[in-house]
């Protein structure tokens, strides 16, 4: 009797360290990631145009944590959050929702700001353009909101500001800075000092 005692308390123990451990784990919400100092510049290709190897899809998301924005092909991964196309001779951004077969769930919204002055970007998804093109002009700034963080059971967003350096090529291409807080749900884009 005394050994399986012994055998529950020890059980029991680490049942206890196992929901701790899972706890600490589930605090990735609660991290605190370094903003960067530096925006990360970026080259994202015409959807209708370009050739299919090209990117034209900027996943937020992946910059979550440690890691850095990145293009995708679109035709390659459902991890983005905006796209660039040439719709009727205009570049413009192209959030999830405009394909009827992805969910409104990232936006973007034009700020009428300087981008070194855009210290914070809105938090709320309703004040994000979600179904429909938004121009793309150049010097123009703009807000980001990702999608939800799928590798998360609760929801996380990461927020971003954009500036457009450039919109040239054939096939057109956006050359973008991007500025992003890695941390979920915070919406401080300014840089962190160094």
């Amino acid at each position: 009797m005394a050994n399986l005692n012994h055998c529950l308390h020890g059980r029991a123990a680490l049942l206890l360290l196992a929901a701790v451990a899972l706890a600490g784990c589930g605090s990735d919400l609660d991290v605190d990631f370094t903003r960067p100092s530096e925006p990360e510049e970026l080259t994202l290709f015409d959807l209708v145009a370009a050739p299919i190897d090209r990117p034209s899809g900027l996943n937020l998301l992946s910059g979550r944590g440690s890691g850095l924005p990145r293009e995708v092909r679109l035709d390659q991964t459902p991890e983005w959050d905006v796209a660039f196309a040439q719709l009727e001779g205009q570049p413009v951004w192209l959030p999830r929702g405009f394909f009827e077969t992805l969910e409104a769930s990232s936006g973007i919204r034009e700020l009428p700001l300087a981008f070194e002055t855009v210290e914070r970007v809105p938090e709320d998804l309703d004040e994000y353009e979600t179904l429909e093109p938004v121009p793309v002009t150049v010097g123009g700034v703009y807000a980001i909101r990702s999608r939800p963080d799928p590798a998360l059971s609760l929801p996380c967003n990461v927020y971003a500001k954009v500036v457009v350096d450039a919109v040239e090529g054939d096939p057109v291409r956006v050359q973008i800075r991007v500025l992003w807080n890695p941390n979920c749900d915070d919406t401080n884009v300014t840089p962190e000092p160094d």
